[in-house]
């Protein structure tokens, strides 16, 4: 458990698949491509479960609690190769009742620290996010967070959905 800011980061657990429907939303999916079916979604529980089960450095998806043990969203990064870079694409999301609070923010330093503490030899150069641009929240996170923009790039997310996004980077290891 990270207790770094005002955020706990859980792994992804069996027990969390109530959060992933309560993000399963077109509130929610808005830049996402939409609400997935009920199927997809207990793929994508299981695959998030197996993370949590892999070494800390193949990717993992966080539950995020509050202070007080309220679960406010998820945060989560995976290993990916961009532009001939081995990085950390990371991404989060908050449930509405709690957005506009800070705690995008909060998560993703949270998890941007706990990918800074990795050994050396599992830590990638840099994490980066890639909202669409059209995200204003999202890119404000990055902004807030501590990445630096990149530019304009398209982004496939999910997959087989391309679309215009902003090239956030955050370097990791100096």
């Amino acid at each position: 458990m990270d207790t770094t800011s005002a955020v706990r980061l859980l792994p992804w657990a069996d027990d969390d698949l109530w959060l992933l429907r309560r993000r399963n939303t077109p509130e929610m999916t808005a830049h996402l491509g939409g609400p997935e079916p009920e199927a997809a979604l207990l793929a994508r529980h299981r695959r998030w479960t197996a993370m949590s089960a892999a070494t800390p450095h193949e990717g993992r998806v966080f539950r995020v609690e509050d202070r007080t043990g309220d679960t406010v969203g998820t945060v989560s990064f995976v290993p990916k190769e961009h532009d001939g870079e081995p990085i950390f694409e990371v991404g989060w999301g908050v449930l509405p009742e709690h957005q506009r609070r800070g705690w995008a923010t909060a998560s993703v330093r949270a998890l941007l620290a706990r990918l800074a503490a990795l050994p050396p030899a599992h830590r990638r150069p840099a994490a980066h996010a890639f909202p669409r641009v059209t995200n204003t929240a999202s890119n404000a996170v990055c902004r807030a967070a501590g990445f630096t923009l990149l530019g304009e790039a398209v982004h496939e997310y999910p997959p087989g959905h391309h679309h215009p996004s902003y090239d956030w980077r955050h370097t990791l290891a100096g």
